[in-house]
């Protein structure tokens, strides 16, 4: 009788299981400090003013894009006129920012009874008059001309008063949104007329 041979036993060995990573508890998200408001000392300042017209026989140059209506001129134009009383020819070169706040007790009549017209004759109406039918379309074009990076702003009828303007320019300074502000006020007439002022503390 011959004895049992012995079979071998494979055997597997395997690391002992390793706990999960601890990691610390993410802290709670900083809130972003609180900047206070600005406080004026005191009325702002006009930097600079023109109006339009300045004499008789004065004429609003056209701009590109803006059509039918004399109310993107006349704002551009009075802006223009205050900008380069203190800047000189454009872009502002060393302007801190910039807001445009653009007031007008009358809208841009020229550009409602334009689309009034081709409403009521049955005319395709125009794609550009849905373009400056928005007052800050005008606003662009300045802002982008004079290369102004602030907020643009227009207020339609109802703010009429001298003194609404100011306080809204000064409201933009004290929030931190301006430096300075380009207030313009243009009514469409006849007669247009309009006055721009640059306004800082």
């Amino acid at each position: 009788m011959t004895a049992p041979t012995s079979v071998p036993v494979l055997v597997l060995v395997t690391d002992p299981p390793t706990a999960p990573p601890v990691t610390a508890p993410a802290a709670p998200p900083t809130a972003p400090p609180v900047v206070a408001p600005r406080v004026l000392g005191g009325p702002l300042r006009v930097l600079a003013s023109a109006r339009w017209p300045e004499r008789p026989g004065d004429e609003l140059p056209a701009i590109a894009g803006f059509v039918e209506s004399s109310f993107s001129p006349l704002v551009a134009e009075t802006a223009e006129r205050c900008l380069r009383a203190r800047y000189g020819p454009p872009p502002a070169a060393g302007a801190p920012r910039t807001a445009l706040l653009l007031v007008s007790p009358s809208g841009d009549t020229g550009t409602a009874d334009a689309l009034a017209r081709a409403t009521a004759d049955g005319r395709r109406v125009a794609p550009l008059l849905f373009f400056q039918s928005n007052p800050n379309a005008v606003l662009g074009h300045v802002a982008a001309r004079w290369q102004l990076d602030g907020p643009v702003v227009a207020l339609g009828p109802g703010f009429d008063g001298e003194r609404e303007p100011h306080d809204r320019a000064a409201l933009l300074i004290e929030d931190g949104d301006a430096d300075q502000v380009l207030v313009v006020t243009a009514v469409q007439g006849p007669p247009d007329h309009a006055t721009a002022v640059l306004l800082a503390p």
